[in-house]
């Protein structure tokens, strides 16, 4: 069972990255979160969502979801620097030990679903 994401469901209010990093923390800190929402300078008001699970980096986009293998070197596409913040954190263990991972439970919009 995965975390799947709607970015069209998405607002951007970050409720998905306190509660992550709660989950990691035990403070509403979105320092530590294995899910942020993150921002283009190319096109105004403009946000996806990136989740770092153990072998992939997903991107969900408002033109669709893109999984990126962590590690592997893809051909003629240049690294996004927002991606390395996220690259230095945990990867999402659904948060073992919760009933069901906190992101999902408190995303006002359904972006997130098992």
């Amino acid at each position: 069972m995965d975390i799947k994401i709607d970015p069209i469901k998405c607002i951007a209010c970050c409720a998905c990255e306190l509660a992550c990093g709660y989950h990691w923390d035990d403070a509403m800190s979105p320092i530590t979160s294995s899910i942020i929402v993150y921002r283009t300078r190319e096109k105004k008001n403009y946000f996806g969502l990136m989740l770092k699970t153990e072998e992939n980096l997903v991107l969900a986009r408002p033109e669709g979801i893109e999984i990126q293998r962590i590690g592997e070197v893809q051909e003629g596409v240049e690294a996004d620097p927002s991606a390395k913040p996220i690259m230095l954190r945990d990867a999402c263990d659904m948060c073992d030990g919760v009933d069901g991972p906190l992101c999902v439970r408190f995303c006002p919009t359904g972006a997130l679903y098992l």
